[in-house]
Protein backbone atom coordinates (compact mmCIF):
# COMPACT_ATOMS: atom_id res chain seq x y z
CA UNK A 1 0.00 0.00 0.00
CA UNK A 2 1.15 3.34 -0.62
CA UNK A 3 2.78 4.90 2.06
CA UNK A 4 0.58 7.52 4.36
CA UNK A 5 1.21 11.10 3.82
CA UNK A 6 1.85 13.82 6.26
CA UNK A 7 -1.53 15.67 8.09
CA UNK A 8 -3.82 14.88 10.54
CA UNK A 9 -6.65 13.00 9.88
CA UNK A 10 -9.34 14.18 8.04
CA UNK A 11 -12.96 12.77 9.43
CA UNK A 12 -15.89 12.33 6.76
CA UNK A 13 -18.87 14.08 6.40
CA UNK A 14 -21.57 11.42 7.76
CA UNK A 15 -22.87 12.88 10.46
CA UNK A 16 -23.85 11.06 14.10
CA UNK A 17 -26.50 13.37 16.28
CA UNK A 18 -27.58 13.14 20.02
CA UNK A 19 -30.13 15.34 22.30
CA UNK A 20 -27.19 17.81 23.24
CA UNK A 21 -23.74 17.14 21.54
CA UNK A 22 -23.01 17.28 17.79
CA UNK A 23 -20.24 14.40 17.47
CA UNK A 24 -18.14 13.16 14.52
CA UNK A 25 -19.27 10.29 11.63
CA UNK A 26 -20.03 7.10 14.14
CA UNK A 27 -16.91 5.65 15.96
CA UNK A 28 -15.12 9.01 15.70
CA UNK A 29 -13.25 10.33 18.53
CA UNK A 30 -13.87 14.20 16.88
CA UNK A 31 -16.05 15.53 19.60
CA UNK A 32 -18.27 18.96 18.25
CA UNK A 33 -17.64 18.45 14.71
CA UNK A 34 -18.20 21.34 12.86
CA UNK A 35 -17.20 23.85 15.35
CA UNK A 36 -12.90 23.06 15.31
CA UNK A 37 -11.60 22.40 12.23
CA UNK A 38 -9.12 20.09 10.59
CA UNK A 39 -6.16 20.28 8.22
CA UNK A 40 -5.16 17.48 6.00
CA UNK A 41 -1.90 17.69 3.82
CA UNK A 42 -2.95 15.80 0.20
CA UNK A 43 0.54 15.50 -0.55
CA UNK A 44 0.51 12.28 -2.52
CA UNK A 45 -1.75 12.57 -5.46
CA UNK A 46 -3.06 9.99 -7.73
CA UNK A 47 -3.26 10.53 -11.40
CA UNK A 48 -4.58 7.24 -12.75
CA UNK A 49 -7.90 7.85 -14.47
CA UNK A 50 -8.56 11.37 -13.87
CA UNK A 51 -5.22 11.97 -15.93
CA UNK A 52 -7.12 11.08 -19.27
CA UNK A 53 -9.85 13.28 -17.75
CA UNK A 54 -8.23 16.65 -17.50
CA UNK A 55 -8.15 17.11 -21.39
CA UNK A 56 -10.71 19.79 -22.28
CA UNK A 57 -13.80 18.34 -24.05
CA UNK A 58 -14.72 19.47 -27.56
CA UNK A 59 -16.77 22.76 -27.67
CA UNK A 60 -19.92 21.21 -29.18
CA UNK A 61 -20.09 19.07 -25.31
CA UNK A 62 -20.71 22.13 -23.54
CA UNK A 63 -24.35 22.92 -23.79
CA UNK A 64 -25.04 26.01 -21.73
CA UNK A 65 -24.24 28.51 -24.53
CA UNK A 66 -22.86 31.61 -23.70
CA UNK A 67 -22.67 34.88 -25.27
CA UNK A 68 -22.22 38.32 -25.09
CA UNK A 69 -25.46 39.03 -23.69
CA UNK A 70 -24.80 36.20 -21.32
CA UNK A 71 -25.27 37.91 -17.69
CA UNK A 72 -25.02 37.11 -14.11
CA UNK A 73 -28.94 36.97 -14.05
CA UNK A 74 -28.93 34.18 -16.58
CA UNK A 75 -26.43 32.07 -14.64
CA UNK A 76 -28.44 32.46 -11.57
CA UNK A 77 -31.47 31.52 -13.42
CA UNK A 78 -29.76 28.77 -14.43
CA UNK A 79 -28.49 27.52 -11.49
CA UNK A 80 -32.35 27.71 -10.26
CA UNK A 81 -33.15 25.43 -13.03
CA UNK A 82 -30.69 22.85 -12.45
CA UNK A 83 -31.37 22.68 -8.87
CA UNK A 84 -35.30 22.84 -8.60
CA UNK A 85 -34.90 20.08 -11.69
CA UNK A 86 -32.60 17.06 -9.53
CA UNK A 87 -33.41 18.31 -6.18
CA UNK A 88 -36.18 15.36 -6.32
CA UNK A 89 -33.32 12.49 -7.13
CA UNK A 90 -31.60 13.76 -4.05
CA UNK A 91 -32.68 12.32 -0.08
CA UNK A 92 -31.95 13.07 3.39
CA UNK A 93 -30.80 9.96 5.47
CA UNK A 94 -31.66 9.01 9.02
CA UNK A 95 -30.22 6.02 9.95
CA UNK A 96 -29.67 4.23 13.92
CA UNK A 97 -28.01 1.21 15.38
CA UNK A 98 -30.58 1.80 18.02
CA UNK A 99 -34.21 -0.70 18.25
CA UNK A 100 -36.92 0.93 16.61
CA UNK A 101 -39.76 -0.81 16.71
CA UNK A 102 -43.29 -0.41 15.90
CA UNK A 103 -45.66 -0.87 12.32
CA UNK A 104 -45.76 3.32 11.83
CA UNK A 105 -41.71 2.73 11.57
CA UNK A 106 -41.93 0.40 8.75
CA UNK A 107 -45.10 2.12 6.44
CA UNK A 108 -44.57 5.00 4.52
CA UNK A 109 -47.84 6.10 4.48
CA UNK A 110 -47.72 6.14 8.70
CA UNK A 111 -45.00 8.51 9.32
CA UNK A 112 -44.03 12.25 8.05
CA UNK A 113 -40.57 14.02 8.88
CA UNK A 114 -42.19 15.29 11.69
CA UNK A 115 -42.76 11.97 13.36
CA UNK A 116 -39.54 10.56 12.23
CA UNK A 117 -37.38 13.32 14.40
CA UNK A 118 -39.74 12.52 17.40
CA UNK A 119 -38.61 8.95 17.13
CA UNK A 120 -35.42 9.75 16.67
CA UNK A 121 -35.06 12.05 19.67
CA UNK A 122 -34.31 9.89 22.24
CA UNK A 123 -30.92 8.36 20.19
CA UNK A 124 -28.12 8.94 18.49
CA UNK A 125 -28.54 8.65 14.64
CA UNK A 126 -26.39 9.20 11.66
CA UNK A 127 -27.30 11.80 8.96
CA UNK A 128 -26.37 11.62 5.65
CA UNK A 129 -27.59 12.22 1.80
CA UNK A 130 -28.31 9.77 -1.24
CA UNK A 131 -29.41 9.90 -4.68
CA UNK A 132 -31.82 8.01 -6.62
CA UNK A 133 -30.53 5.16 -9.19
CA UNK A 134 -33.32 3.85 -10.21
CA UNK A 135 -37.23 4.70 -10.09
CA UNK A 136 -37.94 1.61 -8.30
CA UNK A 137 -36.66 3.11 -5.21
CA UNK A 138 -32.70 2.17 -5.14
CA UNK A 139 -30.81 4.92 -3.91
CA UNK A 140 -26.82 5.03 -3.56
CA UNK A 141 -24.75 6.66 -0.55
CA UNK A 142 -21.46 6.14 1.28
CA UNK A 143 -21.58 3.16 3.58
CA UNK A 144 -20.29 5.10 6.26
CA UNK A 145 -23.49 6.77 6.73
CA UNK A 146 -24.91 3.12 7.00
CA UNK A 147 -22.65 0.89 8.05
CA UNK A 148 -24.30 -0.83 10.96
CA UNK A 149 -27.51 0.72 11.51
CA UNK A 150 -30.54 -1.81 11.64
CA UNK A 151 -33.01 1.12 11.10
CA UNK A 152 -32.72 3.38 7.95
CA UNK A 153 -35.01 6.33 6.54
CA UNK A 154 -35.07 8.64 4.06
CA UNK A 155 -36.96 12.08 3.06
CA UNK A 156 -37.07 13.36 -0.04
CA UNK A 157 -37.22 17.24 -1.57
CA UNK A 158 -41.11 16.62 -1.39
CA UNK A 159 -41.23 15.77 2.47
CA UNK A 160 -42.05 12.10 2.09
CA UNK A 161 -40.60 9.80 4.76
CA UNK A 162 -39.61 6.07 3.43
CA UNK A 163 -37.99 3.04 5.53
CA UNK A 164 -35.14 1.77 3.61
CA UNK A 165 -33.13 -1.42 3.74
CA UNK A 166 -29.53 -2.00 2.64
CA UNK A 167 -29.12 -4.26 -0.67
CA UNK A 168 -25.41 -4.30 -0.64
CA UNK A 169 -22.66 -2.28 0.37
CA UNK A 170 -18.21 -1.92 -0.51
CA UNK A 171 -16.89 -0.63 2.54
CA UNK A 172 -13.61 -0.39 0.11
CA UNK A 173 -15.10 2.18 -1.80
CA UNK A 174 -17.44 3.98 0.67
CA UNK A 175 -20.56 2.84 -1.79
CA UNK A 176 -23.96 1.52 -0.64
CA UNK A 177 -27.13 1.25 -2.08
CA UNK A 178 -30.37 1.35 -0.49
CA UNK A 179 -33.62 0.33 -1.51
CA UNK A 180 -36.99 1.92 -0.59
CA UNK A 181 -40.79 0.81 -1.13
CA UNK A 182 -41.57 3.53 -3.92
CA UNK A 183 -41.72 3.74 -7.57
CA UNK A 184 -41.70 6.51 -10.58
CA UNK A 185 -38.94 8.71 -7.94
CA UNK A 186 -36.97 10.93 -10.27
CA UNK A 187 -33.49 9.45 -11.41
CA UNK A 188 -30.62 11.12 -10.82
CA UNK A 189 -28.61 10.69 -14.23
CA UNK A 190 -24.52 10.22 -14.91
CA UNK A 191 -22.62 12.67 -16.77
CA UNK A 192 -21.46 11.54 -20.38
CA UNK A 193 -18.48 13.11 -20.34
CA UNK A 194 -15.11 13.50 -18.42
CA UNK A 195 -14.81 15.59 -15.12
CA UNK A 196 -12.88 19.01 -16.23
CA UNK A 197 -10.39 21.11 -13.26
CA UNK A 198 -12.56 24.23 -13.61
CA UNK A 199 -16.13 23.24 -13.92
CA UNK A 200 -18.64 23.98 -12.03
CA UNK A 201 -19.91 22.15 -9.64
CA UNK A 202 -23.60 21.39 -7.95
CA UNK A 203 -23.66 20.04 -4.35
CA UNK A 204 -27.26 18.92 -3.25
CA UNK A 205 -27.72 17.28 0.27
CA UNK A 206 -28.39 16.86 4.07
CA UNK A 207 -25.87 19.15 5.30
CA UNK A 208 -25.89 18.82 9.26
CA UNK A 209 -29.17 16.53 8.77
CA UNK A 210 -31.02 20.61 8.56
CA UNK A 211 -33.14 18.85 5.22
CA UNK A 212 -34.17 16.24 7.54
CA UNK A 213 -37.54 16.97 6.74
CA UNK A 214 -37.29 18.01 3.11
CA UNK A 215 -35.93 20.63 0.66
CA UNK A 216 -32.34 19.90 0.06
CA UNK A 217 -29.25 22.32 0.50
CA UNK A 218 -28.15 23.43 -2.20
CA UNK A 219 -24.12 25.20 -2.67
CA UNK A 220 -22.41 25.55 -5.99
CA UNK A 221 -18.50 25.98 -6.70
CA UNK A 222 -16.26 24.56 -9.27
CA UNK A 223 -13.55 21.24 -9.45
CA UNK A 224 -11.11 22.47 -8.05
CA UNK A 225 -8.74 19.33 -8.93
CA UNK A 226 -8.82 15.74 -9.60
CA UNK A 227 -6.65 12.49 -8.55
CA UNK A 228 -6.47 13.52 -4.68
CA UNK A 229 -5.63 11.37 -2.34
CA UNK A 230 -6.40 10.82 1.46
CA UNK A 231 -4.38 8.60 2.06
CA UNK A 232 -4.03 8.91 6.35
CA UNK A 233 -8.12 8.78 5.93
CA UNK A 234 -7.62 5.78 3.84
CA UNK A 235 -5.16 3.81 6.76
CA UNK A 236 -7.61 5.04 9.51
CA UNK A 237 -11.13 4.09 7.74
CA UNK A 238 -9.84 0.70 5.80
CA UNK A 239 -11.02 2.19 2.86
CA UNK A 240 -9.47 3.51 -0.69
CA UNK A 241 -9.86 7.19 -0.48
CA UNK A 242 -8.10 8.26 -3.80
CA UNK A 243 -8.22 9.96 -7.40
CA UNK A 244 -10.83 11.90 -5.94
CA UNK A 245 -12.55 15.30 -7.12
CA UNK A 246 -12.00 18.02 -4.87
CA UNK A 247 -14.37 20.89 -4.79
CA UNK A 248 -14.90 24.19 -3.77
CA UNK A 249 -18.56 23.71 -3.52
CA UNK A 250 -19.81 23.87 0.03
CA UNK A 251 -19.62 20.34 1.77
CA UNK A 252 -20.32 19.89 5.22
CA UNK A 253 -20.67 17.05 7.51
CA UNK A 254 -24.78 15.03 6.19
CA UNK A 255 -23.58 16.09 2.73
CA UNK A 256 -21.81 12.36 2.71
CA UNK A 257 -23.51 10.05 0.11
CA UNK A 258 -24.97 12.65 -1.84
CA UNK A 259 -24.59 13.70 -5.57
CA UNK A 260 -22.26 16.96 -6.89
CA UNK A 261 -23.55 17.79 -10.46
CA UNK A 262 -22.41 19.56 -13.30
CA UNK A 263 -23.86 22.32 -14.17
CA UNK A 264 -26.34 20.87 -16.68
CA UNK A 265 -27.57 18.69 -13.88
CA UNK A 266 -25.68 15.10 -14.31
CA UNK A 267 -23.94 13.38 -11.52
CA UNK A 268 -20.33 14.05 -11.59
CA UNK A 269 -19.35 12.42 -8.34
CA UNK A 270 -20.43 11.19 -4.77
CA UNK A 271 -19.57 13.61 -2.07
CA UNK A 272 -17.51 11.86 0.54
CA UNK A 273 -14.93 13.52 2.59
CA UNK A 274 -14.16 17.07 3.60
CA UNK A 275 -11.64 19.55 5.29
CA UNK A 276 -13.76 21.19 7.77
CA UNK A 277 -13.33 25.21 7.53
CA UNK A 278 -11.50 26.70 10.44
CA UNK A 279 -9.58 30.76 10.33
CA UNK A 280 -6.88 29.97 7.65
CA UNK A 281 -9.34 28.09 5.60
CA UNK A 282 -12.91 28.07 4.18
CA UNK A 283 -13.07 23.93 4.07
CA UNK A 284 -12.18 21.77 0.86
CA UNK A 285 -14.90 19.05 -0.10
CA UNK A 286 -14.03 15.62 -1.86
CA UNK A 287 -15.79 13.56 -3.52
CA UNK A 288 -16.12 9.70 -5.64
CA UNK A 289 -15.62 10.62 -9.29
CA UNK A 290 -18.48 8.70 -11.60
CA UNK A 291 -15.78 6.63 -13.52
CA UNK A 292 -17.00 2.79 -15.32
CA UNK A 293 -15.56 1.05 -12.59
CA UNK A 294 -17.93 2.95 -9.70
CA UNK A 295 -20.86 2.39 -12.41
CA UNK A 296 -20.09 -0.92 -12.08
CA UNK A 297 -19.61 -1.14 -8.69
CA UNK A 298 -22.62 0.73 -8.38
CA UNK A 299 -24.72 -1.72 -10.30
CA UNK A 300 -23.36 -5.38 -8.93
CA UNK A 301 -24.60 -3.69 -4.99
CA UNK A 302 -27.83 -3.42 -7.03
CA UNK A 303 -28.21 -6.64 -7.52
CA UNK A 304 -27.06 -7.97 -4.27
CA UNK A 305 -23.66 -9.51 -5.36
CA UNK A 306 -20.55 -8.89 -3.59
CA UNK A 307 -17.56 -6.79 -5.26
CA UNK A 308 -14.39 -8.40 -5.26
CA UNK A 309 -10.98 -7.17 -5.13
CA UNK A 310 -7.63 -8.40 -6.21
CA UNK A 311 -4.19 -8.72 -4.61
CA UNK A 312 -1.23 -9.74 -4.77
CA UNK A 313 0.24 -9.32 -1.35
CA UNK A 314 3.22 -6.46 -1.66
CA UNK A 315 3.80 -2.99 -0.36
CA UNK A 316 4.57 -0.66 -2.63
CA UNK A 317 6.26 3.61 -2.58
CA UNK A 318 6.28 5.74 -6.02
CA UNK A 319 9.62 5.24 -7.20
CA UNK A 320 12.11 8.34 -7.00
CA UNK A 321 14.06 9.45 -10.34
CA UNK A 322 16.97 7.74 -8.78
CA UNK A 323 15.40 4.81 -8.21
CA UNK A 324 14.03 4.66 -11.62
CA UNK A 325 17.49 5.02 -13.19
CA UNK A 326 19.33 3.09 -10.78
CA UNK A 327 16.52 0.20 -11.65
CA UNK A 328 17.49 0.72 -15.60
CA UNK A 329 14.77 3.13 -16.80
CA UNK A 330 15.81 5.79 -18.65
CA UNK A 331 14.11 9.23 -18.73
CA UNK A 332 11.32 8.94 -20.37
CA UNK A 333 11.53 5.12 -21.27
CA UNK A 334 8.55 4.03 -19.26
CA UNK A 335 5.97 6.81 -18.39
CA UNK A 336 6.48 8.60 -16.00
CA UNK A 337 7.45 6.54 -12.91
CA UNK A 338 6.61 3.32 -11.77
CA UNK A 339 6.23 1.50 -8.18
CA UNK A 340 8.63 0.08 -5.64
CA UNK A 341 8.66 -2.99 -4.54
CA UNK A 342 9.31 -2.24 -0.66
CA UNK A 343 8.45 -5.77 0.32
CA UNK A 344 6.52 -8.93 -0.32
CA UNK A 345 4.71 -11.72 1.53
CA UNK A 346 5.19 -15.12 1.94
CA UNK A 347 3.50 -17.44 -0.17
CA UNK A 348 1.32 -14.50 -1.76
CA UNK A 349 0.96 -13.91 -5.56
CA UNK A 350 3.62 -11.91 -6.24
CA UNK A 351 5.85 -14.04 -4.18
CA UNK A 352 4.98 -16.96 -6.73
CA UNK A 353 5.31 -14.50 -9.81
CA UNK A 354 9.04 -14.24 -7.86
CA UNK A 355 8.59 -9.94 -7.38
CA UNK A 356 11.36 -8.80 -4.92
CA UNK A 357 11.86 -6.29 -3.17
CA UNK A 358 13.58 -3.39 -4.87
CA UNK A 359 11.35 -4.10 -7.59
CA UNK A 360 10.03 -1.24 -10.07
CA UNK A 361 6.94 -2.19 -11.48
CA UNK A 362 6.20 0.12 -14.74
CA UNK A 363 3.52 -1.55 -16.61
CA UNK A 364 0.45 -3.66 -14.67
CA UNK A 365 -1.99 -5.72 -16.76
CA UNK A 366 -1.11 -3.52 -19.96
CA UNK A 367 -0.92 -0.03 -18.40
CA UNK A 368 2.31 2.54 -17.21
CA UNK A 369 2.17 2.78 -13.96
CA UNK A 370 2.19 6.48 -12.72
CA UNK A 371 2.71 5.90 -9.31
CA UNK A 372 1.83 3.28 -6.22
CA UNK A 373 -1.43 4.32 -5.62
CA UNK A 374 -2.11 3.82 -9.18
CA UNK A 375 -0.56 0.59 -8.66
CA UNK A 376 -2.46 -0.02 -5.71
CA UNK A 377 -6.50 0.60 -7.66
CA UNK A 378 -5.17 -1.65 -10.68
CA UNK A 379 -4.29 -4.43 -8.78
CA UNK A 380 -7.64 -4.18 -7.37
CA UNK A 381 -9.54 -3.65 -10.53
CA UNK A 382 -7.72 -6.65 -11.98
CA UNK A 383 -9.69 -9.72 -12.79
CA UNK A 384 -9.24 -12.00 -9.99
CA UNK A 385 -7.27 -15.55 -10.51
CA UNK A 386 -6.73 -14.54 -14.34
CA UNK A 387 -3.55 -14.53 -15.98
CA UNK A 388 -1.54 -11.05 -16.00
CA UNK A 389 1.53 -9.26 -16.98
CA UNK A 390 3.82 -7.22 -15.05
CA UNK A 391 7.05 -5.43 -17.04
CA UNK A 392 10.03 -4.79 -13.95
CA UNK A 393 12.49 -3.32 -13.86
CA UNK A 394 15.33 -5.13 -11.45
CA UNK A 395 19.20 -4.09 -11.40
CA UNK A 396 19.49 -2.38 -15.20
CA UNK A 397 17.25 -5.22 -16.91
CA UNK A 398 13.19 -5.29 -17.96
CA UNK A 399 11.61 -8.58 -16.72
CA UNK A 400 7.98 -9.54 -17.79
CA UNK A 401 6.45 -11.68 -15.28
CA UNK A 402 3.45 -13.18 -15.21
CA UNK A 403 0.77 -13.09 -11.97
CA UNK A 404 -2.70 -13.75 -11.17
CA UNK A 405 -3.57 -11.47 -8.15
CA UNK A 406 -5.81 -13.59 -5.44
CA UNK A 407 -9.51 -12.39 -4.23
CA UNK A 408 -8.87 -9.68 -1.71
CA UNK A 409 -10.57 -10.97 1.96
CA UNK A 410 -13.96 -9.36 1.88
CA UNK A 411 -15.17 -7.16 4.93
CA UNK A 412 -17.50 -9.02 7.33
CA UNK A 413 -19.26 -5.28 7.29
CA UNK A 414 -19.95 -6.02 3.90
CA UNK A 415 -23.67 -6.62 3.05
CA UNK A 416 -24.55 -8.50 -0.15
CA UNK A 417 -28.17 -10.78 -0.91
CA UNK A 418 -26.93 -12.98 1.48
CA UNK A 419 -26.34 -10.96 4.75
CA UNK A 420 -29.34 -8.54 4.10
CA UNK A 421 -31.44 -7.90 7.53
CA UNK A 422 -34.13 -6.72 8.50
CA UNK A 423 -35.63 -6.03 12.06
CA UNK A 424 -39.89 -5.89 12.24
CA UNK A 425 -41.63 -6.89 15.60
CA UNK A 426 -38.69 -8.15 17.83
CA UNK A 427 -37.26 -10.06 14.86
CA UNK A 428 -34.12 -9.96 13.12
CA UNK A 429 -34.65 -11.64 9.32
CA UNK A 430 -32.48 -12.63 7.02
CA UNK A 431 -32.07 -14.76 4.20
CA UNK A 432 -31.75 -19.02 4.96
CA UNK A 433 -27.78 -19.47 5.20
CA UNK A 434 -26.88 -20.75 1.78
CA UNK A 435 -25.37 -24.01 3.63
CA UNK A 436 -27.50 -24.16 6.41
CA UNK A 437 -28.09 -27.59 8.07
CA UNK A 438 -31.96 -28.81 8.23
CA UNK A 439 -31.23 -31.92 10.51
CA UNK A 440 -32.71 -34.20 7.34
CA UNK A 441 -35.58 -32.21 6.87
CA UNK A 442 -35.91 -30.87 3.32
CA UNK A 443 -35.11 -27.44 2.40
CA UNK A 444 -37.75 -24.68 1.98
CA UNK A 445 -37.93 -23.61 -1.67
CA UNK A 446 -38.08 -19.71 -0.07
CA UNK A 447 -38.58 -18.24 3.03
CA UNK A 448 -36.82 -16.06 6.03
CA UNK A 449 -35.18 -16.83 8.93
CA UNK A 450 -35.25 -15.39 12.16
CA UNK A 451 -31.71 -14.29 12.88
CA UNK A 452 -32.67 -13.39 16.07
CA UNK A 453 -35.62 -12.47 18.58
CA UNK A 454 -36.47 -10.43 21.25
CA UNK A 455 -38.10 -12.02 24.58
CA UNK A 456 -40.50 -9.17 23.88
CA UNK A 457 -41.31 -10.06 20.66
CA UNK A 458 -45.37 -10.59 19.92
CA UNK A 459 -44.45 -13.85 18.42
CA UNK A 460 -42.71 -15.66 20.78
CA UNK A 461 -45.75 -16.94 22.59
CA UNK A 462 -46.75 -18.60 19.03
CA UNK A 463 -43.89 -20.29 19.23
CA UNK A 464 -41.67 -18.23 16.78
CA UNK A 465 -37.87 -18.97 18.03
CA UNK A 466 -34.03 -18.21 16.57
CA UNK A 467 -33.97 -20.40 13.03
CA UNK A 468 -37.39 -20.36 12.84
CA UNK A 469 -38.55 -19.71 8.69
CA UNK A 470 -41.20 -17.37 7.61
CA UNK A 471 -42.56 -18.47 4.34
CA UNK A 472 -45.52 -16.39 4.15
CA UNK A 473 -46.64 -13.16 5.21
CA UNK A 474 -50.11 -11.67 4.94
CA UNK A 475 -50.56 -14.62 2.60
CA UNK A 476 -47.92 -13.96 -0.05
CA UNK A 477 -44.36 -15.74 -0.57
CA UNK A 478 -41.53 -14.09 0.76
CA UNK A 479 -37.92 -15.08 0.13
CA UNK A 480 -35.59 -12.13 0.73
CA UNK A 481 -36.08 -8.57 2.67
CA UNK A 482 -36.90 -6.82 -0.50
CA UNK A 483 -40.19 -8.79 -1.01
CA UNK A 484 -40.62 -8.20 3.31
CA UNK A 485 -40.28 -4.38 3.20
CA UNK A 486 -43.06 -3.90 -0.13
CA UNK A 487 -45.49 -6.07 1.78
CA UNK A 488 -45.24 -4.49 5.28
CA UNK A 489 -45.58 -1.20 3.52
CA UNK A 490 -48.65 -1.94 1.42
CA UNK A 491 -50.30 -4.57 4.22
CA UNK A 492 -52.66 -3.52 7.69
CA UNK A 493 -50.53 -4.10 10.11
CA UNK A 494 -53.48 -6.77 11.61
CA UNK A 495 -53.13 -8.34 7.86
CA UNK A 496 -49.52 -9.40 8.60
CA UNK A 497 -50.30 -12.97 9.26
CA UNK A 498 -47.24 -15.25 9.06
CA UNK A 499 -46.99 -18.55 8.22
CA UNK A 500 -43.71 -20.77 9.27
CA UNK A 501 -42.11 -23.40 7.92
CA UNK A 502 -43.54 -26.98 10.12
CA UNK A 503 -44.48 -30.28 9.44
CA UNK A 504 -47.87 -28.82 10.70
CA UNK A 505 -47.70 -25.11 9.45
CA UNK A 506 -48.72 -22.67 12.02
CA UNK A 507 -50.18 -19.37 11.07
CA UNK A 508 -49.45 -16.87 13.75
CA UNK A 509 -50.73 -12.97 14.00
CA UNK A 510 -50.59 -9.49 15.59
CA UNK A 511 -52.84 -7.12 15.96
CA UNK A 512 -55.35 -9.24 17.23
Amino acid sequence: MPSPGDGLFLRLPGLCMSVRILRGARGSTVALLGFSGLLFSCNSLGLSSSRSARAAAPPDARKLALDDNFGIADLEQHFEEVAQRVSASVVAISATDAKVDGDEALRSDRINPEKLAAMLDPVDRTVGTGFVVDSDGYIVTNDHVIANCDNIWVTTDTHRVYPAVVVGTDPRSDLAVLKIPASHLTVAKFAPNLVRRGQWTIAIGNPYGLAGAGEMAVSVGIVSALGRSLPKLSTKEDRLYCDLIQTTAQINPGNSGGPLFDVQGNVIGINAAVILPQKQTNGIGFAIPITPRVRQIIADLKEGREVKYGRLGVRVVSATPQELRDAGLGDGNIGEGGARVESVESNSPAAKAKLLPGDIIAKFNGQDIVDSEQFVRLVGEAPVEHRLTAVVYRKGKQLKLHLATAPRPAPQAAITRESQRFRWCGMLLGPIPRHWDFAGSPRPNGGLMVVAIDPQSPFIKEGVAQGSIITTIAGKAVSDVLQLQRILNDTAPNACKIQLNKPRSAMVSIGE
